[in-house]
């Protein structure tokens, strides 16, 4: 018999969001420049909130182009999403300056750290 996903009131997370060359797990958040752990743990985490769960993600962004990637991926998976409210931050513009010396960050203009918060208000149909 499978198990009942759990839900969580609320989930807190600060993961990585560096890329490492040695994918340290205290430092490497994966593909896209360190982004993809953030990006995993927002799309697992709303399977587990119930109608006013909350999460809340503290990470950090390279910004390329003035783009920031991270945020255009929370666009396509909440925003037309009438089950969640959410907000997004960019609290300082320009953190880990000396990871931009790094080859791999080469068209990076910036590494920000951002917040992100997300409410479920119902539940799924």
């Amino acid at each position: 018999m499978a198990e009942t996903p759990k839900n969580f009131d609320l989930i807190i997370s600060n993961p990585p969001y560096l890329h490492d060359d040695f994918a340290r797990l205290y430092r490497h958040g994966g593909e896209g420049l360190g982004r993809a752990l953030s990006v995993r743990i927002v799309t697992e985490a709303l399977n587990h909130l119930p109608v006013d769960g909350r999460l809340l993600l503290y990470t950090g962004v390279a910004i390329i182009d003035g783009c920031d990637y991270f945020l255009n991926e929370m666009k396509t998976l909440l925003a037309d999403d009438a089950d969640y409210e959410w907000c997004y931050e960019e609290i300082d513009p320009d953190v880990f300056g000396e990871e931009l010396e790094r080859p791999i960050y080469n068209k990076t203009e910036r590494i920000a750290a951002v917040g992100l918060s997300v409410r479920k208000c119902r539940p799924y149909y």
